[in-house]
């Protein structure tokens, strides 16, 4: 059995030059809790139009069928926020999501994390080690929370102390044998509602939240050809997270910024932004083939531009 104190203080300094703001080891293994809360949130239907995610539930809640069985999680995490996108977002009068406006943070969090796991793979070759970015069905803010990165907030987003929110969560599957300690951040949510009460959908209740109703959703998972109000937003949205006190106080205050150039605004909203809501689909490919945004089709995008200008 190894120590995660060892394994971090071997491979921190190779974590933050890849471009990682703050990391943790777990072990692999699913509390009873969140167990609950993920049967129970599907069974009641709040994964809206998420058909994928009821699918495959021995891989999320007990990671079954990856060719090895995990007894390990190590989880990174790295800050998107770029402070410009305040000044670029007070010239539209629509909105993307902060995390849509940079590269795709898919491709990213594999580049970033291909050195740390060649270099586990050449430290451990007799181990097996395997990366998610949403790209396996597993819990990953659950594995994340359990690895300190931060606590589960109202919003039911990740909210570290010193960071705030606005970061993006891969985790390396293994099953190397580690032995964690894993402190959790205290929840410090307190009394606050802020979240819960900017959502103009009503989409969020504390520590829950009902995909059918939400604005991000609806623009990104729903493909019908109407879909609820997104009171403005082409691409996901940030009410919940902008309103948040450790966001719009601590993590401003402290002067908190991506330091990846790829999550940096990209140019055609810094120079044309009224252009983005009648792009043609030629255009629509090649100013979001890299990014999050391709992930809905130009149907889709061409509905939620139109809702934008109502």
């Amino acid at each position: 059995m190894i120590e995660s104190k060892e394994i971090i203080s071997e491979f921190k300094t190779l974590i933050e030059r890849s471009g990682f703001d703050m990391y943790g080891i777990c072990d692999a293994k699913i509390p009873q809790e969140d167990r609950e809360n993920i049967l129970t949130w599907v069974a009641e239907g709040r994964h809206g139009k998420m058909e994928w995610y009821p699918k495959n539930m021995d891989l999320r809640l007990d990671f079954k069928n990856l060719g090895f069985e995990p007894r390990s999680v190590l989880a990174l995490g790295t800050i998107y926020n770029d402070p410009d996108y305040d000044d670029v977002a007070e010239t539209m009068s629509f909105r993307f999501s902060r995390y849509a406006v940079g590269e795709d943070y898919h491709r990213v969090l594999r580049r970033l994390a291909k050195p740390i796991l060649q270099e586990l793979k050449r430290k451990y070759p007799n181990h097996h080690f395997r990366q998610g970015v949403d790209s396996l069905p597993v819990p990953e803010k659950v594995l994340a929370r359990r690895a300190g990165l931060g606590w589960k907030a109202k919003n039911t987003n990740l909210i570290h102390p010193d960071f705030g929110s606005f970061f993006f969560i891969t985790v390396i599957l293994t099953d190397l044998p580690i032995v964690s300690a894993q402190i959790e951040q205290k929840d410090r949510c307190g009394t606050c509602t802020a979240c819960i009460d900017a959502c103009p959908t009503q989409a969020l209740e504390p520590y829950r939240i009902d995909a059918g109703k939400c604005i991000s959703h609806h623009t990104l998972e729903d493909s019908s050809p109407e879909i609820s109000a997104t009171h403005g937003w082409v691409a996901g949205c940030d009410i919940c997270q902008d309103v948040c006190p450790w966001n719009r106080v601590k993590a401003r205050k402290k002067g908190i910024r991506t330091r990846l150039e790829e999550f940096r605004v990209r140019s055609i909203f810094r120079e044309n932004p009224d252009s983005l809501l009648d792009l043609n689909e030629s255009e629509f490919k090649n100013n979001f083939s890299d990014s999050a945004i391709s992930r809905m089709s130009f149907s889709m995008y061409q509905r939620n531009a139109k809702m934008a200008k109502k």
